[in-house]
């Protein structure tokens, strides 16, 4: 299993060395991209990210404004931005390194730090992955 996971975050990565390497050039790709990072985080098992059920207003007005359309803040909240945020930590270096190429095979990678070397790092972070998934359960039983 965890293999797939690597390969399906090695895609977005190699995306994501592209959509840089066009973003330099300037061009915008924000709006038309693969992501598979919350696809991964789903077969983990992690909760879906559903903080935009929540009203935010509310907690950041004291409780003087309130949508009622939105919920209050409890213990159901689950936020994604740490897991993603410690995923970038840990790819922004490689990807300032490598120079990925559009061909009839798909995106290869072409130079700086090799296919091992990101396959090694996201293997690390999937690893970590599941360690913050333990944890969690841990704290938050099904």
């Amino acid at each position: 299993m965890k293999q797939h996971l690597v390969k399906l975050l090695l895609e977005e990565y190699k995306q994501q060395c592209l959509f840089n390497e066009l973003a330099e050039k300037g061009v915008d790709m924000k709006n038309i991209c693969v992501n598979n990072f919350d696809i991964v985080l789903d077969i983990i098992g992690f909760p879906p990210d559903n903080t935009i059920e929540y009203d935010y207003d509310y907690l950041n007005s004291n409780g003087e404004i309130r949508d009622t359309s939105k919920k209050i803040f409890d213990n159901e909240l689950f936020c994604r931005d740490w897991l993603f945020d410690t995923y970038s930590e840990s790819m922004d270096q490689l990807i300032k390194e490598q120079k990925v190429s559009v061909s009839d095979l798909g995106m290869q990678i072409e130079s700086g730090a090799d296919r091992e070397t990101a396959e090694l790092k996201l293997s690390e972070f999937i690893d970590w992955l599941y360690t913050e998934f333990d944890k969690l359960k841990s704290i938050k039983p099904e």
